[in-house]
Formats: structure tokens, sequence, C-alpha cells
């Protein structure tokens, strides 16, 4: 008898699951939502382990415009501690990553005004990028942040 019970309930959850006709537009929405969570993991198990987070590296020509970063930390870093490469505009936009990811993005902001400054009032950057780059080879972020404020202090004289 218990054995009917348990069978005529299983039964009557089953039928009360189940419909006769799907909703197309729920499976569709649910199709392109698991696809792109797919994706997300197939590029997330693709990434290597050191990858910055997706978004975070720059779009952009560092031979030609500044990167665009952003600090990864939530409290302040170490990461202005950090040399430059300068040796050229890859090397460049590469430690730039590499201090925006041990930074919390107020750090990193006081760093890209003082490059973006530097990159219109530093006599370096008259030749382009390349010589902005290496202009600040082998400074860390701290360097580069005070290297603005004497120049913007030299301007104001």
């Amino acid at each position: 008898m218990r054995k009917t019970v348990l069978t005529i309930a299983a039964a009557v959850m089953l039928a009360g699951c189940q419909s006769d006709e799907a909703d197309p537009v729920a499976t569709e929405t649910n199709e392109a939502e698991t696809a792109v969570v797919s994706e997300r993991v197939t590029r997330q198990r693709s990434a290597p382990a050191d990858a910055p987070p997706e978004g975070a590296r720059s779009q952009v020509d560092p031979e030609r415009e500044l990167p665009r970063l952003q600090g990864q930390f939530r409290e302040p870093g170490m990461g202005l501690a950090n040399l430059v490469d300068g040796s050229s505009p890859q090397a460049f936009a590469e430690s730039l990553e590499m201090i925006a990811s041990e930074t919390s993005p107020e750090q990193y902001s006081e760093l890209d005004s003082a490059l973006r400054y530097l990159r219109m009032y530093s006599s370096a950057a008259w030749s382009g990028l390349p010589g902005l780059y290496q202009s600040l080879d082998n400074m860390t972020g701290e360097e580069i942040i005070e290297h603005a404020r004497r120049l913007q202090a030299e301007r104001r004289r």
C-alpha cells in the first residue's frame, strides 16, 4: 500500500511539473543566457592565471595614446612602488597594467593624472609618447607623480 501511495504521489508531481507546450520565448532566453555564461566560463578557464581581469587591459596603441586603466585593489596597495619600463611603448603599457593591478582606483588615478599632465607639458613628450616613456624609464609610480608636481610648480612661477 505504501509503495502504491508513493508511486501515485510521484506521478502527480511529475504531471504537475510538465506542460504540453513549452514557452518559446522563455526557451530562447534561457538558451541565450546559457550561451553567454558558457562563453564567460570558457574565456575564464582559457585565460592564464596571472592575466589581469577582463576589461583591465587597455585597447589603445601605447605609441599614440596613454593606456586608460583603473586600480584593482579596494584598499591602497604598493603598486606605485613598482618601476616603470620605458624601453618601449608596449613595455610601458605592461608596466602600467602591473601597477594598476596592485593599486586602488584612487592611487592609480593620481598616477594617471600625472602621466596626462606630463604628456601635455613635459619637453620629453614633444617628440611623441615613446620619448616620454623613455624619460620615465626606471622611475616608480611615486617618482612620476612627484616629477609631475615639480613640473607643475615650475610652470606656476
